[in-house]
């Protein structure tokens, strides 16, 4: 799936709550090239930015009626679930503050309040961080109300209204101790979590626009308020310098956001680009990703491990630190199983 230049306009006006560019140019797209933007927006998971963009077009840049009435019902359709979604993470916030528990919501929850219209940040899960003080009280408390279930890494995930809950005893999806960066308050751990997370699943099975907009979104909200130079210190304590010129690279070039690029040069995004525009969302619409996942558990974390391997020579190139780290983990692991 290519990214459009008439898709990544819209997006540009949907991340920054109005058009700041000549919209003339979508006056010529046919309805192919539409359904093509309406597939993009599906695969990147980033409907509801997309329908907002276009429902709020320039009057004089004329669109067939039946391009707007899609696109305003997939508006109102990422607006409905993410309000419903907004409502179900700030009850299992107050299920666990109810016991004195101080849950911290992450990822989806928390960065749609970084976008002009909150509700269509769209996200399937809820992700919640307690410290290790906190954490086995939290999962006692999640065992009464639910099924439990523990993941390999650490955390566990409950089922609540049927929306997953995942709980990390981790802030970042890093190999190393929270405590080895910026307070998880500050403006510098919002940014690192967000773009380690990305970087997570760019080295893994793929990466798709949301977790980009997110680290987009997250620079913008918290422009002067975060210190360039404790962000940059934090970024080479946890190898990322490399992984955030890259992935600040795409996000000046494509989505036409001033960020912070350690360094103060861009580079060439392409290499991200490839990513995002060969799986999308996760990774999830690349060739025989979706087929693994009808096959059995086994046969979906071969094709995982496949994917990781493929990688590789992306991985050690833009987060070679963490990358090792991973390599390391997995083989310890998988020893003290075979022992």
């Amino acid at each position: 799936m290519v990214l459009s230049e008439a898709f990544l306009l819209l997006l540009r006006a949907a991340l920054k709550g109005q058009f700041t560019e000549d919209t003339t140019p979508l006056s010529s797209l046919g309805e192919t090239e539409w359904k093509g933007i309406a597939t993009i927006a599906i695969e990147q998971s980033v409907s509801g930015l997309i329908g907002d963009a276009v429902t709020s077009i320039p009057e004089e840049t004329a669109i067939p009626d039946n391009i707007l009435y899609y696109f305003i019902s997939e508006k109102e359709k990422a607006a409905m679930i993410g309000r419903r979604m907004a409502l179900l993470a700030k009850n299992v916030s107050s299920l666990f503050r109810e016991i004195g528990l101080h849950p911290i919501l992450m990822k989806g929850p928390a960065t749609a309040a970084y976008y002009p219209h909150p509700e269509l940040r769209s996200y399937g899960d809820i992700d919640l961080y307690f410290t290790k003080d906190e954490f086995d009280e939290a999962r006692a408390l999640a065992a009464k109300e639910s099924v439990v279930t523990d993941a390999g890494d650490g955390s566990f995930h409950f089922n609540m209204e049927g929306v997953d809950v995942d709980v990390h005893r981790s802030y970042f999806d890093l190999h190393m101790s929270d405590s080895d960066l910026p307070e998880i308050s500050s403006p510098e751990a919002s940014i690192i979590m967000l773009s380690a997370h990305a970087m997570k699943h760019a080295c893994g099975t793929g990466l798709g626009l949301r977790q980009i907009c997110d680290v987009a979104m997250a620079f913008k909200y918290w422009e002067g308020r975060y210190d360039p130079d404790r962000l940059e210190a934090a970024l080479r304590t946890s190898g990322m310098v490399k992984w955030q010129t890259l992935l600040s690279s795409f996000i000046i070039n494509r989505l036409g956001i001033e960020v912070f690029c350690p360094g103060g040069r861009t580079i060439s995004d392409i290499p991200l680009l490839t990513i995002v525009e060969e799986g999308g969302n996760f990774g999830h619409h690349a060739s025989g990703r979706m087929e693994a996942f009808g096959k059995s558990t086994a046969k979906r974390k071969a094709d995982t491990v496949k994917r990781f391997l493929k990688r590789l020579p992306f991985s050690l190139k833009y987060a070679p630190s963490e990358t090792l780290r991973n390599v390391t983990s997995l083989t310890v692991g998988n020893f003290k199983k075979k022992a």
